[in-house]
């Protein structure tokens, strides 16, 4: 998909305008909608992200993509939050018991929550699961800040 070449370029706009070349009868195809969806967020353009996000996750619930990418955008888009994000996220935990970024997020929005505890245990878990990885993501990730600050 040539939209997603441009996405790699670093030109969300550029990307969206290719979408908008697709017939119109592709459009709301999945392949389509998840190409769009990438677009608006890498285009930062989360009010149109958000609601995409959650209509891929009904169309697609095997895909926990789309679940990160609803959360994400719910968080930023106007009127969204943190609270809005966990609530999206909290319950997929269950479907996908196996997915490190999901408890990875949920560390995220409980920190910020100022939830430590849970954001301790929901860090723990992510580490469980794929351990470097999530080492490395939370040394600098400023959404975990007062957790690190707490542990020293």
């Amino acid at each position: 998909m040539a939209s997603l070449g441009w996405l790699e370029l670093g030109n969300a706009d550029e990307a969206l305008a290719e979408l908008e070349r697709i017939e119109p009868e592709l459009q709301s195809e999945p392949t389509a909608q998840a190409a769009r969806l990438e677009c608006l967020m890498a285009g930062k353009q989360w009010d149109e992200a958000a609601p995409l996000a959650e209509l891929l996750c009904d169309q697609c619930p095997e895909e926990v993509h789309f679940y990160l990418h609803f959360a994400y955008a719910a968080r930023r888009r106007t009127g969204g939050s943190l609270k809005q994000a966990y609530k999206i996220l909290a319950p997929v935990r269950r479907i996908f018991p196996d997915e490190w970024l999901i408890s990875y997020n949920l560390a995220c929005y409980l920190c910020q929550m100022d939830r430590l505890d849970e954001a301790d245990e929901m860090l723990t878990e992510a580490r469980k699961m794929s351990g470097e990885k999530v080492e490395q993501l939370a040394a600098e990730d400023e959404d975990l800040a007062s957790l690190r600050a707490r542990a020293d």
